[in-house]
Parts: C-alpha cells; sequence; structure tokens
C-alpha cells in the first residue's frame, strides 16, 4: 500500500491509488457504518456488528492501516493494543450474533407450535 495513511469517514480524492488492495475493504467499511438504517431485525444489525468488526481487525493487522479518531500510523505496540480490543469487541459480536440466532429459531420453532395448540 503505497502511502496509505489513516483511512477517514469520508472518501478522499485518488484512494483508489494510496489504499490499493485494501481500497475495497475501506469502502465496504464506510458503508456498514453508514448504512445502519438497512439492518433492521436483531439479526441483521448483530451481522453488520460483526462483519465492521472482522473489516476493522484484518485493515489494523494485514494492512496496519489506523482508523479513526487516529490521525496518524500508529506505533507498533499501540497497534498491537488497538488489534487487541477489536479482537475482543469482534468475539463479543459473534457471541451476541450467536445468541440472537438462538432466539431466532426459538421463536420461528416456538412460536407456531404454540399457535398449533389453541
Amino acid at each position: 500500500m503505497p502511502n496509505a495513511g489513516v483511512d477517514t469517514l469520508v472518501e478522499q480524492p485518488d484512494e483508489e491509488h494510496s489504499f490499493g488492495l485494501v481500497a475495497p475493504l475501506v469502502a465496504e467499511w464506510r458503508q456498514l457504518l453508514a448504512g445502519d438504517e438497512w439492518a433492521v431485525s436483531r439479526v441483521d444489525r448483530a451481522r453488520v456488528s460483526v462483519r465492521r468488526w472482522e473489516l476493522e481487525t484484518e485493515m489494523l493487522s494485514e494492512y496496519h492501516l489506523p482508523l479513526p479518531p487516529e490521525t496518524s500510523p500508529l506505533a507498533e505496540s499501540r497497534r498491537q493494543d488497538h488489534l487487541r480490543r477489536k479482537k475482543e469487541a469482534l468475539a463479543e459480536a459473534l457471541w451476541k450474533l450467536s445468541k440472537v440466532n438462538r432466539v431466532r429459531l426459538l421463536q420461528r420453532v416456538v412460536v407456531p407450535w404454540g399457535v398449533w395448540w389453541k
């Protein structure tokens, strides 16, 4: 990645050149941050959250791309600290997704069964 620097929430001119291979990830990340209104169900919101944390972890670990509110590239120790926090958030988001999927399954199984008995 030549001169990638720091990612911003707003698209910058000539970003595709600056970010190189990571440009599609950055675009998807921005879309997830901006497009929360389409995620209406708890399952959709949980999936968006998981994908966001996956993208942030990948951008930080593989491409060393710091994310807002950072304004400059991170020193290795700070990057590792940020990465640890992103991985913890990802683990929590995965747990929440698992939980809402179980609730959804229960609703689909129990509610029709309850209606049948009435």
